[in-house]
């Protein structure tokens, strides 16, 4: 049975900013990226729960 490995992305928001929602939009995705392509270059798969 092969292992299961868990991804946590924590995102620091804004304190009162009304664009924040946008922001971590933003980082989440590009963490989201960034681990997809380094996580298939080791011949992994990648399934992202929201």
């Amino acid at each position: 049975m092969s292992k299961k490995y868990a991804y946590v992305i924590e995102v620091e928001v804004p304190n009162g900013s009304r664009g924040w929602q946008k922001e971590v939009n933003t980082r989440m995705r590009k963490a989201i990226e960034k681990l997809r392509l380094t996580v298939e270059e080791l011949g992994g798969r990648v399934c992202v729960r929201y």
